[in-house]
């Protein structure tokens, strides 16, 4: 989600990548900018597969952002701009699902009611609050996140309708203090094992990068943990509500992926992974 929108400096030099799996238009509550002025500027950007994944949150309880998504609008949408760009950019139709317990049926008809490339799910509340609204300066950080894992958990063995695990540690952004993870490790591979037997994937999220956290979503440790425990598919997605943020600090996310020791990242096409080496 877009916190705020306060640029940063971009990374020098022309990204080593081909594509950005995470992007939102102004279908999504927290994107002022429109679909097209967003491709235009993909296009300008020199991105060759552009993957948008516009948000629906079911029940997300911020009347302000509720974060619905007009299906009725943003289907034809993404069949418009696939005919005019054609020539231009892949685009891939996508969606970024909100998972909250209490609202898997709603989120299964979402994404079963179209054919859709790509599926990210992710989590953008806490058990019992919404991660933008809470304030977390006077939480305890570790039981916040003993506690959100533990919720990740059970809503993940109820719900898999999704393809890629988004910003998997992104309660580090909220949370603002980066706490050792020992103390979570257990509850961290059972969910990550979980995704593994699912034949679900994470994405290396750039996003925290424009908002000065420099935090890798997520954290090394966990998708080193994903890979170690036989983790395959990887995504690189910047989040971008704006055109600025395309593909922000790929380069650098892709000397991080290989440090670990990937060594190739995924494009998804009807919901399918296909591996590409990593450059």
């Amino acid at each position: 989600m877009n916190d705020r929108n306060s640029k940063t400096k971009k990374q020098s030099g022309a990204c080593v990548l081909p594509c950005d799996f995470h992007t939102h238009t102004g279908f999504s509550d927290d994107c002022d900018v429109p679909m097209e002025q967003m491709l235009e500027g993909a296009i300008a950007h020199g991105i060759e597969t552009l993957a948008i994944t516009d948000h629906y949150d079911p029940g997300y309880p911020d009347p302000e952002f509720p974060f619905q998504l007009d299906f009725s609008r943003y289907l034809p949408a993404l069949q418009a701009v696939q005919t005019k760009y054609r020539d231009k950019i892949e685009i891939l139709a996508g969606m970024e699902i909100g998972i909250l317990k209490g609202h898997f049926e709603e989120a299964r008809r979402a994404v079963d009611s179209y054919p859709f490339d790509v599926i990210i799910g992710s989590f953008h509340c806490t058990r019992n609050d919404d991660m933008y609204r809470y304030d977390f300066a006077h939480a305890d950080g570790p039981a916040e996140l003993a506690d959100f894992y533990t919720y990740m958990y059970e809503c993940l063995k109820e719900f898999q309708d999704f393809d890629i695990a988004g910003h998997f540690s992104i309660l580090d952004r909220y949370i603002g203090t980066l706490y050792d993870y020992g103390a979570v490790e257990d509850q961290i591979d059972e969910i990550l094992k979980l995704l593994i037997n699912n034949g679900k994937g994470l994405e290396i999220n750039t996003s925290s990068f424009k908002y000065g956290t420099g935090t890798w979503l997520p954290r090394r440790s966990i998708l080193s943990r994903y890979l170690n425990l036989g983790g395959e598919i990887l995504t690189f997605g910047s989040d971008a509500h704006d055109p600025f943020y395309y593909q922000y600090h790929f380069n650098d996310a892709v000397e991080f992926a290989r440090s670990i020791g990937f060594r190739y990242y995924c494009k998804f096409h009807q919901r399918k992974p296909e591996f590409y080496k990593l450059p």
